[in-house]
C-alpha cells in the first residue's frame, strides 16, 4: 500500500494540472483579501482593517473563497490523469487490487487537498496580516480565530477533493468531469437553489456547494450564502455527512462502473 500510495504522489507531481491548481490558489487567496479590506473602506479611505469576529474570520479563510472549486478540481486530476496520459493500464498492472489503487488515490487527493490549505494560509500570514496590521489592524486577533477556522477549512477542503474524484471516477474524460463539477457546484446548484427558495420557499442546502460551507462552520456562516442570503445552511456535523455522501456515492458507482471496466 506504501509504494502505491508513493506512485500515486509521483504522477500527481508530474501533472502539470496539478501546479497549475497550486498557482491559482495564491493570486484567489489575495484577491478575495482585496475585495475583503476594500469592503471595510470608507469615504477617503480605499482599504481598512478587518473588525469584528465575522471579518477577522474572512481574512484568515480567504483562501476557502478560491478552494471551493480548486479543491474538486484536484480530486478530478487525480483519476482523469491516468486515463489523459494513458497510464491506467500499467497501474493497474502493477497494482491488480483496484480497491488498493482507488484507496491510494483517496489518500493522496486527501493530502494535496491539505497542501492547497497551507498554501491559503502562507499567502494570509506573508501578505494579509502585514497588510492588516499597515491598515491598523491586529494580527493577534486573527490569529486568535484559527481553532474557529481551519479545522472546518481543512475538512470542507478535503472533502470537496473527494467530490471531484467521485466525478472523475465516473466520468473518465477530465475535461468533462471538470466542467462537471464545476458547473454543478456554481452553476446549475445556484439556479436550483434559488429557484427552490423562490418557488417553494425550501432551503435547498443538502447540495455540495451549501453542504461544504456548512462544514466550514463560522468561516461560511461569516462569509453568507453566495446563493441567496436567506438560505438556512446545515449544522456543520450535518454539512460534513453530506459532503461526505456527496464523495463516497460517486465514488462507489465510478467503482462498480468505469473504474473495473477492461482498459487498453
Amino acid at each position: 500500500m506504501i509504494n502505491t500510495i508513493r506512485s500515486e504522489l509521483l504522477k500527481m507531481r508530474t501533472m502539470p494540472g496539478v501546479w497549475v491548481t497550486f498557482g491559482l490558489a495564491f493570486p484567489l487567496t489575495i484577491l478575495y483579501m482585496t475585495g475583503l479590506f476594500a469592503a471595510q473602506g470608507y469615504p477617503g479611505h480605499t482599504f481598512s482593517s478587518v473588525q469584528g469576529v465575522a471579518h477577522l474570520r474572512q481574512l484568515l479563510g480567504a483562501g476557502y473563497f478560491g478552494i471551493t472549486f480548486l479543491a474538486p478540481i484536484l480530486g478530478v486530476i487525480c483519476i482523469t490523469g491516468e486515463y489523459r496520459n494513458k497510464t491506467m493500464t500499467s497501474t493497474f498492472v502493477l497494482t491488480p487490487v483496484r480497491t488498493r489503487v482507488l484507496a491510494a488515490k483517496v489518500g493522496v487527493t486527501s493530502l494535496w487537498c491539505v497542501l492547497l490549505v497551507c498554501l491559503s494560509l502562507v499567502a494570509v500570514f506573508a501578505i494579509g496580516l502585514a497588510w492588516n496590521d499597515a491598515l491598523g489592524g491586529s494580527s493577534s486577533q486573527v490569529v486568535d480565530q484559527f481553532g474557529a477556522v481551519v479545522p472546518g477549512l481543512l475538512a470542507a477542503t478535503v472533502l470537496l477533493g473527494l467530490f471531484g474524484l467521485g466525478f472523475g471516477t465516473l466520468v473518465q474524460n477530465q475535461v468533462a468531469a471538470i466542467l462537471l463539477t464545476i458547473g454543478m457546484t456554481f452553476i446549475l446548484e445556484m439556479l436550483l437553489v434559488v429557484l427552490a427558495r423562490a418557488i417553494f420557499q425550501y432551503n435547498l442546502n443538502w447540495l455540495p456547494s451549501a453542504a461544504s460551507q456548512a462544514l466550514a462552520g463560522e468561516l461560511a456562516r461569516g462569509l453568507g450564502n453566495r446563493h441567496d442570503p436567506a438560505l438556512q445552511l446545515l449544522s456543520w456535523w450535518k454539512g460534513g455527512l453530506v459532503m461526505l455522501a456527496w464523495g463516497l456515492i460517486p465514488l462507489a458507482l465510478g467503482y462498480f462502473t468505469t473504474f473495473r471496466r477492461d482498459v487498453t
